[in-house]
């Protein structure tokens, strides 16, 4: 397993809720290992399996691209 650090700037969060469905949204994705989002910040910090997914597929996961929520990968980093 080769594990990677994916820092990501998230658009359309307005609540606690949009944390939760985002953080589900992320966390649904084979590979995933962790997640945690930031409302304050708008952004999300992913730690995956890059064996299972490529970091750029996070953007174009369901919760970014059925619902108003969108994502913009910003760096990739070893752990």
């Amino acid at each position: 397993m080769t594990e990677k650090i994916v820092k990501m700037r998230v658009f359309g969060m307005t609540c606690d809720d949009c944390v939760r469905t985002v953080t589900n949204g992320i966390k649904s994705k084979e590979g995933v290992i962790d997640v945690r989002v930031s409302l304050s910040d708008g952004s999300a910090v992913v730690r995956i399996d890059v064996d299972k997914v490529d970091p750029h597929e996070l953007e174009v996961l369901p919760v970014f691209t059925k619902t108003h929520y969108r994502a913009q990968v910003r760096e990739v980093s070893d752990l």
